[in-house]
C-alpha cells in the first residue's frame, strides 16, 4: 500500500485527498470518503482513514477528502465543488491510481452523508460546472453509501446546525425554496446513481426519517437502493467496530458493524453496476 497526500485545488491548499492505493497490478474499484463534522469541521480521524483501511481490505483503493469548512467564506457551493473536483480528479487519473473510472463510489457520514448525497443529485448544477470548467458527467459517482446522513432541510429538518453552517444563515431564515434546494430527497432524478443507505434506530442526533424519505424517493424514481436500519447505536458509529470506536463502547455493535460488507454486496450487484454506469 502507498499513502500519498494530493492537493487538488491550486488556489487553496486546504482542499486535498489522502490516497490509500494498492499497486498490485490489478484494476480496483475506488471509494471517495467524505467524513462528517456538521459542515463545521472534517472528522477524518474516525470517519476517514479507518474507513479507507476497511474498504482497502476488501479490494478498493480509497481517497479521503479534506473539503473546505470552518470560515465564513466556506459556504455552499464550496464543499460540493471540492467533492466534484475530487471525483473528477480520480476519474481523470484513473490509470495512475489503478482504478476503474466506471467504478468510482463515494461514502459520506452525517453531514458528509449530505455531501455525498449532494454529489449524487447536484453534481450538474451550473455553479459547480462553471467553477470547475467541466461537464457534469465527469463528476457523477457510479454509486454511493450514505451513513447516518443529514438528508433534509425541509420541516422537520434532520439537522438544523449542518444547514446553518452550510449556508451561513439561521435555519429559521431559510425560505421554503431554499430548504427544497438543499434537501437530498427533493433533488433525486433519473440520473441519480444507486445508493446504499444505513442508519441506526437509536440515533437521536440525526433522525432516521430523512433517510427513510430518501429511500422512498429513490424507489419512486426506480433508482437501485438498499436501506439498512440497524437497531442499536448512537450517531457517529463510523465502522461500528473497536477500530473506529476510540474506546467508546456504544460505538461498537454487532449489527451495525456489517455495513461495509453490506454496502459492497449492493454496489457490486448487477443492477447497481448497470445503473451506475455513465
Amino acid at each position: 500500500m502507498k499513502y500519498e497526500r494530493i492537493f487538488i485545488d491550486p488556489s487553496d491548499n486546504r482542499t486535498y485527498i489522502d490516497a490509500f492505493v494498492s499497486y498490485s497490478g490489478h484494476t480496483h474499484e475506488a471509494m471517495l470518503i467524505l467524513p462528517g463534522g456538521g459542515y463545521g469541521g472534517v472528522c477524518a480521524d474516525r470517519e476517514g482513514e479507518d474507513v479507507a483501511l476497511a474498504y482497502m481490505a476488501r479490494g478498493l483503493n480509497c481517497f479521503v477528502l479534506q473539503y473546505r469548512v470552518g470560515t465564513p467564506a466556506d459556504r455552499y457551493p464550496r464543499q460540493l465543488i471540492d467533492a466534484c473536483r475530487a471525483l473528477r480528479y480520480l476519474r481523470t487519473h484513473a490509470a495512475e491510481f489503478h482504478i476503474d473510472p466506471q467504478k468510482i463510489y463515494c461514502v459520506g457520514f452525517s453531514a458528509g452523508g449530505h455531501l455525498a448525497g449532494s454529489l449524487c443529485t447536484m453534481y450538474d448544477r451550473p455553479e459547480v460546472c462553471e467553477a470547475l470548467g467541466t461537464s457534469a458527467e465527469d463528476c457523477r459517482p457510479n454509486g454511493a453509501v450514505l451513513s447516518y446522513p443529514v438528508v433534509s432541510a425541509c420541516v422537520p429538518a434532520t439537522h438544523e446546525g449542518s444547514f446553518e453552517n452550510l449556508l451561513g444563515k439561521r435555519y429559521a431564515e431559510l425560505t421554503d425554496a431554499e430548504r427544497v434546494r438543499y434537501s437530498i430527497e427533493r433533488n433525486v432524478t433519473d440520473r441519480t446513481p444507486p445508493m446504499f443507505l444505513w442508519h441506526t434506530a437509536e440515533d437521536d442526533a440525526v433522525p432516521t426519517y430523512g433517510t427513510l424519505a430518501l429511500a422512498q424517493t429513490l424507489i419512486e424514481h426506480k433508482i437501485p437502493v438498499r436501506l439498512n436500519l440497524y437497531p442499536y447505536g448512537p450517531h457517529g458509529m463510523a465502522l461500528g467496530t473497536k477500530m473506529s470506536a476510540g474506546g467508546y463502547a456504544p460505538f461498537v455493535d454487532e449489527f451495525a458493524n456489517t455495513w461495509v460488507d453490506d454496502s459492497l454486496a449492493f454496489l457490486r450487484s448487477e443492477k447497481a453496476q448497470s445503473a451506475g454506469k455513465e
